[in-house]
Order: C-alpha cells, then structure tokens, then sequence
C-alpha cells in the first residue's frame, strides 16, 4: 500500500483572505466602514462640519484604492516571503532570510526580521493609499494642496493593514 503524507500547512494572517471567500466581504464591508469613518473624521476636523458632497465624490476611490494597496502588500510580502528558506548560518543575510522565512512559515513574532519584514508590508500599503488618495482621490476637489495632504496622511496611517502583524495563532 502507498504510504500517504499529510504535511501541516499554516498560512501566515495575512494571507488568510486569499483562500477563505467570505473574508473577503468581511474585509470589504469592514474596510469601507473604516475607511468612511475616517475621511467623516477628518472632513469634520479640516472643515468643522460634515461635507457630503466630498464624501459621495471620494469614497469609493478612497476603498478601491485602500483595498487594491491591501492586495498589493499580500503580494509582496508573499512573493518575498515564498523563495525565502531557513539557514542555519551566523551571517547578516542568513538571519534576514531566516526571518523572513519564519515570518512567512511560522510566526513573524520569531525574529525582529520577521517583524520588520511584515512592517515593511504595512509600509508599502501605506504609502500606496497615501499616493494614490493624494496624487487621484482628492485632486480634483476643492482641497487645498494641505487639506489633500492631511487627508491622504490621516488614510494612510489610520487604514494601513496592520492587522498583518496579528500573530497566527490567534486564528488557528
């Protein structure tokens, strides 16, 4: 009889909402709330009321582009993350590649690579929802060149995927 081996396969957090489909209306719904809440905030504070007009003009932009700068970082971090392997060796390089491969395998919690590595992930969504909310989204409104770019910084720090850095093991 042919022996069969079943290997262990844990996904990082962050790829998670590649293979269960309904986290991706969850994280729909739940990014354009978020996403919402905080251009309302922020229209609030830059003209001390509430503007609709602005709202209805930019929100889809503002989710489009938060979700596609979401997809974005998963690539990234999956492509790094996917040829990378363990070392067992002292050097600099080894040990990056050695936590990136932890971060990708096991838990990012292993080794400060494997922290950055993620953080870097976040980073790269972030300055993707910066530059396309302030370069596309707010243009062509009647934002000043400051009130776009509090607008386009408050998105991007406020709606970075940081639930990329949750540890695993509160999933599995």
């Amino acid at each position: 009889m042919k022996e069969i081996k079943i290997y262990n396969f844990i996904l990082p957090p962050f790829m998670l909402f590649v293979f269960v489909p309904w986290l991706w209306l969850l994280s729909l719904a739940g990014n354009f709330v978020i996403d919402s809440i905080v251009v309302l905030i922020i229209s609030l504070i830059i003209f001390k009321q509430f503007d609709l007009k602005l709202y209805k003009s930019t929100i889809l932009k503002v989710w489009g582009f938060g979700f596609f700068a979401y997809i974005v970082g998963v690539a990234y971090l999956f492509v790094v993350g996917i040829d990378m392997e363990y070392k067992r060796g002292d050097s600099f390089l080894e040990q990056i590649e050695t936590g990136i491969y932890y971060a990708v395998n096991h838990s990012h919690f292993d080794s400060i690579y494997g922290v950055l590595f993620i953080l870097s992930g976040v980073l790269l969504s972030a300055i993707l929802i910066f530059l396309m909310n302030f370069f596309i989204t707010f243009k062509n409104t009647m934002l000043t060149k400051t009130q776009r770019l509090i607008m386009s910084l408050s998105l991007a720090v406020l709606t970075a995927p940081y639930t990329f850095l949750l540890p695993k093991e509160l999933f599995y």
